[in-house]
C-alpha cells in the first residue's frame, strides 16, 4: 500500500448511498480517466456504469479491470492472483521439470492487467483529444492480460506449430543452451549463451579453468539447436565451473570476456548495487505512520517529468479538499456527510 499509493489523494465515499453515487457522479462529471475492478455488474447495479456516467460527460474514459472481463461463462468468477497465473497458464511453464506448477514471486498478474488498462487509457485519451473522439469504455481480463506476457515459451505458438505441450523446464530454456541461474561459491550467477561466438568464449574459459576437454566437444558449437540435446550435460558442466567461482567474480571476468553474467541479487545487494546508486533509483521517504524507508523513484529520468515524492496519504485524508475545495461543498455539508458515514 505504502509503495503503490505514493502521490495520490485518497478519499472515502460510500458507493451504496444516495448522497455518495450523487457525488460519484459529480467527480466522473470532470473526470478525464475513470478506473474500477469490482465485481461485474456491480457499478450497473449503482447506477454508476459508463452507459449513465458518459451522458454527464461525453469524453470520459472508463476501464473495468477484473479477473476474467466483462463477458463470458467466468465473467462472475472470483479470483486470486493465484487462480489468474493458473488460468492464463503460465503455472504449467512455471517451475522445475520434475515438479508441480508453481506460481511467480509476488502477485504477478495484477502488472500485465494493470499495464495493459494505462496502455489501452493512454489510446483512448489520444483518439479523443488527438483525432476528435468521445470518450469510451475499456473492458481489460487479467487472465488475457497475463497470456499476452509469454515470450520464446509460448504454449499457444509451440501447439500449434509443432504441436507441443511446453511444460516446465526451471530457469533453463529449450532454446537458449546454456541459459539459467547457477550456484557460486557465494550464491548464484545468472547466464545466458546466445551466439556461436559467447560459447566459444564460455567454453574456452571452462576449459582453461577445469581442464576438461569434453567442454571442447565439437558437437556443442555452433548454434543453441547444436547443443539442445545436450542440455542436461552441458549444465553439469555449467554448474562444475560457476562453482569454483564467487558471483562478484564471474560477473566481472564475464564481462570482460563479453558474456552475459550477472549476480542474482537479494533485498540487501539492491539497497547497496552500485548501478542503482549511481543513477539515484533509491530515495528515503517518512510517512507519519510507517516511518522513513526507501522506495524506488522509478523507471525513467527526465528532466521535465518528476515522477514525485509523497508518501501514500491515510484513507479519507482529502475528503475536504476534494468534496469542499473541488466540489464545493459547504462545511456543514461536510460535517454532515461525515456524520451520516457517506464520506
Amino acid at each position: 500500500f505504502l509503495f503503490y499509493n505514493t502521490n495520490k489523494r485518497s478519499v472515502t465515499l460510500d458507493l451504496e448511498s444516495s448522497q455518495g453515487q450523487g457525488l460519484f457522479k459529480k467527480l466522473a462529471a470532470s473526470a478525464d480517466v475513470l478506473i474500477e475492478s469490482f465485481p461485474v455488474g456491480y457499478m450497473k447495479s449503482l447506477g454508476l456504469d459508463f452507459d449513465t456516467l458518459k451522458t454527464g460527460n461525453p469524453g470520459l474514459v472508463m476501464c473495468s479491470v477484473t479477473p476474467f472481463g466483462q463477458t463470458g461463462p467466468w465473467k462472475d468468477f472470483q479470483s486470486t492472483d493465484l487462480i489468474s497465473l493458473a488460468a492464463s497458464g503460465f503455472m504449467q511453464i512455471t517451475g522445475d521439470p520434475d515438479g508441480p506448477p508453481l506460481r511467480q514471486g509476488n502477485e504477478q498478474s495484477h502488472f500485465p492487467g494493470a499495464q495493459h488498462a494505462a496502455a489501452a487509457i493512454m489510446g483512448a485519451l489520444f483518439y479523443r483529444d488527438m483525432q476528435g473522439g468521445p470518450g469510451q469504455y475499456i473492458d481489460v481480463s487479467m487472465q488475457e492480460a497475463m497470456i499476452t506476457y509469454y515470450t520464446d515459451a509460448h504454449p499457444a505458438l509451440a501447439w500449434m506449430q509443432r504441436g507441443e505441450n511446453v511444460t516446465r523446464v526451471g530457469t533453463n530454456s529449450t532454446l537458449v543452451i546454456p541459459l539459467g541461474a547457477y550456484p557460486s561459491k557465494d550464491g548464484w550467477i545468472s547466464a545466458g549463451i546466445i551466439t556461436p561466438r559467447e560459447w566459444e568464449n564460455l567454453s574456452q574459459w571452462m576449459y582453461e579453468v577445469t581442464g576438461n576437454e569434453d567442454i571442447l566437444n565439437d558437437a556443442y558449437k555452433g548454434g543453441n539447436q547444436d547443443r539442445a540435446p545436450y542440455n542436461d550435460i552441458i549444465t553439469a558442466l555449467v554448474i562444475d565451473f560457476t562453482t569454483r567461482f564467487t558471483s562478484e567474480e564471474l560477473f566481472h571476468q564475464g564481462q570482460e570476456r563479453n558474456l552475459v553474467f550477472i549476480p542474482v541479487n537479494t533485498v540487501p545487494d539492491l539497497l547497496s548495487d552500485p548501478q542503482l546508486e549511481a543513477s539515484n533509483f533509491w530515495f528515503d521517504l517518512d510517512h507519519a505512520d510507517a516511518g522513513t524507508l526507501k522506495y524506488p523513484l522509478g523507471v525513467f529520468d527526465s528532466e521535465e517529468v518528476s515522477p514525485g515524492t509523497k508518501p501514500a496519504p491515510h484513507l479519507g485524508q482529502d475528503n475536504d479538499a476534494i468534496f469542499g475545495g473541488e466540489l464545493g461543498l459547504s462545511e456543514t455539508e461536510l460535517v454532515s456527510l461525515h456524520a451520516q458515514g457517506t464520506i
